[in-house]
């Protein structure tokens, strides 16, 4: 009757049914339900095909499977009456064996053995083996045995087992069977049941066998007995009334006794462990993969990550014939010429870190943050998941609508360029759901902190050039200076006198001792570490998660509970971070370990307020590490991109009372121009070029250099645009930032006022004129708000936000009356959830684990800020003093707002 039926197809896939359901095309079914992450999907060819299509696509590991028909699908519905007729003519009896049925998952009934409804609707619905296994599994410890030419059954019962100690499955002729193999397959498993408790009946089991005794030798042995004892046995029926089952002890990939295969074979264990979660510390190295419950799906999928793993190309097929166990495999391995060094890695230690090398750990346990994007990396997501509501679908279908006709010109003029131009900003957020909003509005035109669009919508702007512009977009001092440049001259080579006007100047405003220019913030954090470890001769560096430290291999970097780094994005090869040791920003723990660690460091470097945690500043913490620092002979260094020049001339040292040693500057300094700048002490900018020396007597560079340099470093554009900015912070003083910070606070208080009124889960947090827009990361489509400021005119993206000095009353007023506009709007829309999110602003930390001011030691080399002067107060104790702008001659007291 099946043979007279249209031919079909079946797919075997590596996901939960309630997953591939939705995915189905029509008229395809879920054939069987094999196990938690195991489906079989069934239809017509067609279909079949488009569907593997898909799936392959988005990555989900599937299989066509060789069957002619589509069984167990709605293909099978024409023969179910007939076939029901058929059995009705049959005399069913009721099973005298307790049976497990693959449709209801529980014992079968006798009414239902002997329905013809109950068979012939067999033939439509699904086999739900997974359940039926789990339910005989969990009624009682059984042993299960699998009949027939083939490991299937067995590989799948594994996989639903609470406890392979308990619950075995044995199959009696495996996949390998055949050429003579029968008798060894049917041995083992008659042994595989024995030492599961079963009982085995000896005398029939060699009824037809002749045993003859055989003379030994007629010399006395010594008698030692070697017997394996089996596990308790079991009771008639099957059923197992205990278990006690010898425990082997296995190789620890800790053991440095182990030999290299062994070290080898651990480590495909974790590798195989991580992959299928299943627990394969006591499977024997003989033991084949789907005897260990690893399914051939699963062998397909796992024989890519042994290619990635060892760098040696292994196929689905030698898993199942030529290397079949872990015993094979890693000979084959080794002959290939992977090598382990001949032991296992060094144990992990709690202090353990860069330069160490630790277990095999599963990367994604250890280090969580790893499942995110790091940065500003192109944040990508493409499963199709159709989860708004009726409400929500409506509200957003609409908003498209007047979205995309507001900014008609900007989206045909993405999609035009896409493919040509490669830029991952162009793509960030990619969800299939939104993805006809994904494209950023392209401006042509741009004044002071207003930006228009190619569509002509005009925006006030609080990207502000991603902090690049603290003055708006070319203010006419900028302008005026980069003219005047041009007219004179544009030369790369020869030193240009801007040089040393710009180097004097970052001296001055920021105390520093000695000054370097480069192109970006990334070139100079990368200069900042390349000098600490030529000073110091060290090679790890100290970082913090959380921080941003630019584009460089070294500093694209995850943390771990385990101290270990891990590159923290693609084409970042783990060798590149491996001097790094990445700590949680402003702990106790973490200070421990830096005192543990800092003589074998270079330098601890820190983004003293980073830019995605504003509200966080652990002046404490920073105070303790530049005594650390300072005792060990590590460099302090203090990544000031975002900080530097824009919150006070001398940024975050200025404004914490902490000198570093090395500071990293860039954004604002280049009024809109590219510009990286390293300003610190004389010991370790010597590395650059040897430090200080004289025409006309015998003296030399007195320092070792190390390399560095560019093609467009000090560019007289760049060089006469930053004189320009930096003359004029001179000009207007700390004041001027000041101004700006209060602007901004101000801003911020009331905004956040705005999102508990409407009790959305967005927050504004600032340091300074920085701040940024935080959200519950839980709650789904926090995009709009970016998109809906956008639409209304506030030029945002999800990166941190800043105030210029263009930026009037009137702006700002506008921004806020925006942020209501979008509030009320989002409310309305159904997304949203009526929370609120206080985030506490964090000045200090440690709760009392870092010393008081007046337990530290007061050095007279080591002034708060530039100007201060050491002094005593009336009681005769050293303090810090400035001089009193209002009174001439006359000194200001510092006090510390900790010590109040």
């Amino acid at each position: 009757m099946m043979q007279e039926l249209p031919g079909g197809s079946m797919l075997s896939v590596r996901a939960a049914e309630e997953d591939m359901a939705k995915r189905l095309p029509a008229g395809c079914s879920i054939a069987a339900n094999n196990g938690p992450q195991l489906c079989v999907a069934s239809g017509p060819h067609e279909a079949i095909a488009e569907l593997q299509a898909v799936l392959e696509k988005d990555g989900i590991t599937c299989k066509l499977l060789v069957t002619s028909h589509a069984f167990h699908s709605p293909m099978m519905e024409a023969i179910v009456a007939p076939y029901k007729k058929v059995v009705e003519g049959v005399k069913l009896n009721a099973p005298r064996i307790p049976i497990v049925s693959t449709v209801t998952a529980e014992w079968l009934k006798d009414e239902e053995a002997t329905s013809s409804k109950y068979w012939s609707d067999h033939l439509r619905a699904t086999v739900r083996f997974a359940q039926a296994v789990k339910f005989a599994w969990a009624d009682a410890d059984r042993v299960m045995l699998e009949v027939g030419p083939r490991a299937t059954a067995t590989t799948l019962a594994r996989q639903q087992s609470g406890d392979p100690k308990k619950q075995a499955a044995v199959s009696s002729l495996a996949d390998s069977a055949g050429n003579g193999n029968e008798l060894t397959q049917l041995l083992k498993a008659v042994g595989g049941l024995w030492q599961s408790g079963v009982l085995i009946d000896w005398n029939k089991f060699y009824e037809r066998e002749k045993r003859h005794r055989i003379s030994l030798p007629t010399y006395a042995f010594e008698r030692v007995r070697h017997w394996v004892d089996p596990v308790s046995m079991v009771v008639a029926g099957g059923h197992a009334i205990a278990s006690t089952s010898i425990e082997a002890p296995v190789p620890n990939s800790g053991d440095a006794n182990l030999t290299p295969k062994e070290a080898l074979i651990q480590q495909i264990k974790n590798l195989l462990e991580e992959s299928s979660g299943l627990e394969l510390a006591e499977a024997s190295a003989e033991e084949t993969f789907l005897e260990m419950g690893l399914d051939s799906l699963f062998l397909t999928q796992v024989a890519t990550s042994l290619s990635k793993k060892f760098g040696v190309k292994i196929s689905f097929r030698q898993l199942n014939e030529e290397v079949p166990n872990l015993d094979k495999l890693a000979d084959y391995l080794l002959a290939k010429g992977y090598s382990v060094g001949g032991a296992a890695p060094a144990s992990r230690d709690s202090g353990s870190g860069a330069g160490m090398t630790a277990p095999a750990v599963n990367a994604l346990e250890d280090a969580p943050e790893l499942k995110k994007v790091f940065g500003a990396q192109a944040r990508i997501s493409k499963e199709k998941v159709d989860d708004m509501s009726p409400q929500q679908r409506a509200w957003f279908d609409a908003f498209v609508k007047r979205y995309v006709a507001k900014t008609a010109k900007s989206k045909a003029f993405t999609q035009a360029n896409r493919q040509k131009m490669a830029d991952p900003r162009v793509v960030t957020g990619f969800k299939p759901q939104t993805k006809e909003l994904i494209y950023q509005v392209v401006v042509d035109k741009s004044s002071g902190c207003h930006l228009t669009d190619i569509d002509g919508n005009h925006y006030v702007d609080i990207l502000s050039g991603f902090g690049s512009s603290m003055f708006g977009y070319m203010p006419d001092f900028i302008k005026e200076a980069c003219h005047k440049q041009l007219d004179q001259s544009v030369d790369i080579g020869p030193m240009h006198p801007l040089a040393a006007d710009v180097s004097n100047l970052l001296c001055e405003l920021t105390g520093g001792e000695r000054a370097a220019v480069c192109n970006t913030g990334s070139e100079a954090v990368l200069g900042a570490m390349r000098m600490a470890r030529t000073v110091t001769g060290r090679s790890l560096i100290i970082s913090f998660s959380g921080s941003y430290h630019g584009i460089n291999d070294e500093v694209i970097i995850r943390g771990s509970k385990s101290k270990k780094s891990y590159p923290g994005a693609p084409g970042i090869m783990p060798q590149a971070v491996e001097n790094m040791l990445v700590l949680d920003y402003g702990t106790p723990e973490s200070l421990e370990i830096i005192k543990q660690r800092c003589h074998e460091a270079a330098a601890v470097l820190v983004e003293p307020v980073q830019s995605r945690r504003m509200e966080f500043r652990p002046v404490d913490f920073l105070r303790e590490v530049r005594a650390i620092t300072k005792q060990h002979g590590a460099a302090l260094i203090f990544d000031e991109v975002i900080t530097g020049f824009r919150m006070h001339p001398n940024g975050a040292q200025a404004l914490f009372g902490i000198q570093a040693d090395i500071g990293t500057y860039g954004k604002v300094i280049g009024g809109g121009m590219p510009i990286g700048a390293m300003i610190g002490k004389s010991e370790w900018m010597d590395a650059l070029d040897g430090g200080n020396w004289q025409f006309g007597d015998d003296s030399v560079p007195p320092a070792g250099v190390t390399y560095f340099a560019g093609t467009f470093v000090r560019h007289p554009l760049t060089m006469a645009a930053s004189k320009a900015v930096l003359l004029h912070m001179k000009e207007h003083g700390p004041a001027l930032q000041e101004r700006l910070n209060d602007i901004t606070g101000d801003m911020v208080v009331r905004v956040n006022g705005l999102f508990d009124k409407y009790q959305l889960p967005y927050r504004w947090v600032n340091f300074g004129s920085a701040f940024k827009t935080k959200y519950d990361e839980s709650v789904n489509y926090t995009e709009l708000f970016f998109m809906l400021m956008r639409y209304h005119g506030v030029h945002v993206l999800d990166f941190p936000h800043f105030i210029t000095t263009a930026h009037t009353k009137a702006d700002i007023e506008f921004i806020i009356n925006t942020v209501e506009k979008v509030c009320v709007e989002l409310r309305e829309s159904g997304f949203m959830p009526e929370r609120t999110y206080p985030i506490e602003t964090v000045n200090s930390t440690l709760n009392g684990h870092a010393r008081k001011l007046k337990e530290r030691l007061i050095k007279a080399n080591e002034p708060p800020v530039p100007s201060a002067r050491l002094g005593r107060t009336p009681k005769g104790d050293a303090a810090w003093f400035v001089p009193d702008p209002k009174r001439n001659g006359k000194f200001l007291m510092l006090v510390n707002e900790d010590e109040n």
